[in-house]
C-alpha cells in the first residue's frame, strides 16, 4: 500500500529490489526501514555507547515507548513500487550530512543491510510540478554556485513524466553555473529524486556510489 507525503518532508528513499525488501517487511509487512531507523537511531547521536548490542536495544525500547511527534525518525511507507521513504523530524538532522557520515568510505561504521539496495536523501521537497520545484531549486541550490557539479538524477515509477532530466539539468546550470558542470571532478553532487508524491533535491560531497549499501 503506497502511502500520501506531505509537501516539504525531509529523510531519506530507500530502494530495495522489491517492495517487502524496500520495507524490509517479511512477516510484519509495517516494520518499514528498519534496519536504517534504528541504526540511525543509535549511530547517528554524538554521544558514543559502551557496545552496539545494548544501544540498540535501548533505542528500541525507547522508541517503544516514545511518542511518535517525538522521534527523530519515523516510517512513513511505501511511496512508489520498490521505494519506501523514512522520515527526518528534527531540524538538526540534515539527510545529506547524515548520508555522509553513514555511507561515505571513510565512516567508523558504514550502514549495511541486507534489505536496502540505495539510500537517497531528501533535504528538501515540493509537489512535483514545474514551478514549485524551479523555487525549489533556487532556494536549495544558489548558496552552492561556483562549485564543481554534477547530477544525480533519479526518477521512480510514475515520476518520471512529472519533472524530466532535463527540467532538473537546467536548473542546476541556471543556479550553480553552467561552466562549473563537472562529470569528471565534481565537489558536489545534487541528488534530484522524482516520483508522483514530490520531487526531492539533496546535495551530497561523497562520490554517488557510496548511495549504495553494502550487504550486511
Amino acid at each position: 500500500m503506497q502511502v500520501e507525503v506531505a509537501e516539504g518532508e525531509r529523510g531519506f528513499l530507500v530502494t530495495g529490489s522489491t517492495c517487502q525488501e524496500a520495507l524490509r517487511g517479511g512477516p510484519r509487512p509495517k516494520a518499514g526501514l528498519k534496519d536504517l531507523r534504528l541504526w540511525l537511531e543509535v549511530e547517528a547521536e554524538e554521544v558514543k555507547h559502551a557496545g552496539s548490542v545494548p544501544a540498540s536495544l535501548d533505542a528500541e525500547l525507547a522508541d517503544l515507548r516514545c511518542d511518535p511527534a517525538d522521534r527523530r525518525f519515523v516510517t512513513v511507507g511505501m511511496v512508489c513500487k520498490q521505494v519506501a521513504f523514512l522520515r527526518v523530524q528534527h531540524e538538526g538532522d540534515v539527510p545529506s550530512r547524515l548520508v555522509s557520515r553513514f555511507l561515505a568510505p571513510a565512516a567508523p561504521k558504514r550502514f549495511a543491510s541486507r534489505w536496502a539496495d540505495r539510500v537517497l536523501p531528501v533535504d528538501w521537497s515540493v509537489h512535483p510540478k514545474a514551478d514549485s520545484f524551479k523555487r525549489l531549486a533556487k532556494d536549495a541550490l544558489l548558496s552552492h554556485a561556483g562549485r564543481p557539479w554534477r547530477l544525480l538524477y533519479e526518477p521512480f515509477r510514475g515520476g518520471w513524466n512529472t519533472i524530466s532530466k532535463e527540467d532538473a539539468l537546467e536548473a542546476c546550470k541556471e543556479n550553480l553555473g553552467v561552466d562549473y558542470h563537472s562529470v569528471a571532478a565534481p565537489e558536489i553532487t545534487v541528488v534530484c529524486t522524482v516520483q508522483p508524491r514530490f520531487v526531492g533535491l539533496a546535495v551530497v560531497d561523497i562520490d554517488t556510489d557510496y548511495l549504495r549499501v553494502e550487504d550486511g
